[in-house]
């Protein structure tokens, strides 16, 4: 095993929004969505152990780990996927293709009071 980190760029991709919380019923159903100026940054040690490093809105550094996730690595020959399990419900999965350098992420975080949706977005990535 092998260090590996991989800094991705923004996400653009189509999010469903379930109506309640901060959502109102006609904001509710799919729409085309974009994390601007988001980055990520996917991280697996020698040991296997896998992380996700995130800039939220407000430009801070956040762990996936630090944020009391689960995080679970699975590789495969021309692909790397990290998922990340919260207490809250909320999932992620951010699956990398080793060919083309784009990873798509997942998000369900329907438990969520405020904003309950599913996201699947794609960013360009390169290997640091």
């Amino acid at each position: 095993a092998e260090n590996v980190s991989v800094q991705c760029g923004e996400s653009e991709g189509w999010s469903y929004y379930f109506a309640g919380g901060l959502v109102p019923d006609n904001k509710a159903g799919f729409t085309e969505d974009a994390i601007t100026d988001g980055k990520f940054t996917l991280v697996l040690d020698d040991q296997g152990e896998g992380d996700v490093l995130a800039v939220d809105a407000s430009g801070r550094l956040l762990s996936a780990k630090a944020q009391g996730g689960k995080v679970i690595t699975l590789d495969a020959t021309k692909a790397l996927n990290w998922l990340l399990l919260y207490s809250d419900g909320t999932i992620e999965n951010y699956a990398l293709n080793l060919t083309s350098m784009k990873a798509a992420l997942w998000r369900n975080t329907v438990g969520n009071e405020n904003v309950a949706k599913n996201s699947l977005m794609i960013a360009d990535c390169v290997l640091q």
